[in-house]
């Protein structure tokens, strides 16, 4: 993975103990980046990571962040700058556990606590991580969902508060860009890790709907999505900003 150019500094990861943002930071760590990285619930698997990462010989740290408090989620941010002297890229890979439901059927507590996490947490990471990407340019990339591109029923709940976050990516790209900032977010299939593992789904449900329309047949590798999401943050993307890329095999197009 050493083809993946990162420059001097380090890199941070929102949401690095679940099964996407795990492999984010084991893959951040295996291109030699110091990684910084939160997580919310589960203390056990964030410390794992982390001991993981500094036996390839990197800097980590972890912290629990909620990301709806703004201050936390800056502090966070500061902290990390200060450990690594430089922020040059930033992944979200974060978001909630879903019901998958028509979405007049969702509780609206549910909705408006799908909403803030997604939409106001990424908001709140952009505000506290684009200052310092400022300092010497970087990337910023966002993990969403394929039901952007092709909507699936059932999975309002995720698509709707996603499309939210690449809407603020994409104000990122068009309004940072002067500043050397790149803005991207990797549109999520169904991949064999993570929240897609969790889903549960009876014979003809939203998994086997999803797979259905798969032209590849088949789920994703965890490590198919993982390349995708660090080549964006990286240098050997330098010039893509402001796009959504499915990892979906197909399903999107």
């Amino acid at each position: 993975m050493s083809n993946y150019r990162f420059p001097e500094g380090g890199a941070i990861v929102f949401g690095g103990s679940g099964g996407l943002g795990t492999g984010v930071v084991e893959l951040l760590g295996d291109c030699g980046v110091n990684v910084a990285f939160t997580y919310l619930t589960n203390e056990e698997a964030a410390k794992n990571n982390l001991e993981s990462i500094e036996k390839k010989g990197v800097e980590g740290m972890i912290q629990k962040v909620d990301l709806l408090d703004l201050e936390l989620t800056t502090s966070f941010a500061n902290e990390a700058k200060k450990k690594f002297g430089r922020i040059h890229s930033v992944i979200f890979a974060t978001g909630p556990f879903l019901n998958i439901l028509p979405i007049m059927d969702a509780n609206p507590e549910d909705v408006y606590t799908t909403l803030d996490t997604d939409i106001k947490g990424f908001y709140h990471v952009i505000k506290a991580t684009v200052p310092l990407l400022r300092e010497g340019g970087g990337s910023l990339t966002a993990l969403t969902t394929a039901a952007i591109h092709k909507y699936i029923s059932t999975d309002g709940l995720s698509s709707v508060p996603k499309a939210g976050v690449q809407h603020l990516c994409t104000a990122i790209a068009r309004e940072e860009g002067e500043h050397g900032i790149r803005a991207n977010c990797v549109a999520v299939g169904l991949i064999a890790v993570g929240l897609s593992q969790e889903i549960e789904s009876p014979p003809g449900g939203i998994l086997d709907q999803w797979m259905q329309q798969v032209p590849l047949n088949r789920p994703g590798a965890p490590e198919e999505l993982f390349d995708v999401v660090v080549f964006l943050a990286s240098e050997n993307a330098g010039y893509i900003s402001g796009q959504s890329l499915p990892v979906d095999g197909g399903y999107s197009a």
